[in-house]
């Protein structure tokens, strides 16, 4: 038999996939058999190249989500699609009383919510056609319980994803569309380089490493998911149990 953790066959595109969670999911995703099409702002060649030289099969794509036109021109020249993966987000670390924070909050909104919703409406419909897929998005701590060092820009956008998680899953589960969040604390990637943070307040004591999201990612898009939707994930090491 089978295990129901194998993604043989599906295709899957993963945002923000130039490095981090994102590069993490896409490489798990592929040594589970998925095809997997990387997609990000920055040159995501360097990831899929590593997915290749391991024996993965995966296509590297230039896509600014926030581009609503080119959002879903990609996903059309994709189709079909088996899974969404949309780890794509920013973190500026600055304050709020900073001049010019009101133009980077609509930044942050653009890319870390905004962006989700141009890439689920492009998705949702052509899955619900074929009668089933998965839609993941990575969120945060800072969404669930205002984080540990996040600004408030960040920590709105992750909320406001964590709502639009279940929204969605609301929407899709009459086509058999699965949509699921994670929620992870600090994670060791290049969004958190030398940040301060209180390793204390982490029950486990250390920060997240990539792979560590990516595998509970994986296994949302799985069939070892299947009756699992409108659920956040929470994977942060204790921090906030609940």
């Amino acid at each position: 038999m089978t295990t129901a953790f194998d993604l043989t066959g599906k295709r899957i595109l993963v945002t923000g996939a130039a490095s981090g969670i994102g590069a993490a999911t896409a490489q798990v995703c592929a040594a589970m058999g998925a095809m997997v099409m990387l997609a990000d702002i920055a040159d995501c060649g360097s990831v899929a190249e590593r997915i290749e030289e391991d024996s993965g099969r995966a296509e590297a794509y230039h896509c600014d989500v926030v581009d609503r036109e080119k959002v879903e021109a990609l996903v059309a020249s994709l189709l079909p699609l088996d899974a969404l993966v949309v780890s794509s987000a920013i973190c500026p670390w600055d304050n709020w009383e900073d001049d010019g924070w009101d133009e980077t909050f609509q930044r942050v909104i653009s890319v870390d919510l905004l962006g989700p919703i141009h890439l689920s409406r492009a998705v949702l419909p052509h899955m619900m056609a074929r009668g089933g897929g998965r839609i993941v998005l990575v969120g945060s701590l800072a969404g669930r319980s205002g984080g540990l060092i996040a600004s408030p820009h960040y920590v709105s956008a992750k909320g406001g994803m964590h709502a639009l998680v279940r929204w969605l899953a609301r929407q899709g589960a009459p086509g058999g569309v699965l949509v699921n969040g994670v929620a992870p604390a600090s994670v060791r990637t290049p969004m958190m380089q030398g940040q301060p943070v209180d390793l204390t307040r982490v029950p486990l004591g250390r920060m997240a490493e990539p792979e560590e999201v990516a595998w509970p990612i994986a296994f949302l898009c799985s069939r070892a998911a299947s009756f699992v939707t409108g659920v956040i994930l929470d994977i942060n090491g204790g921090v906030l149990m609940a």
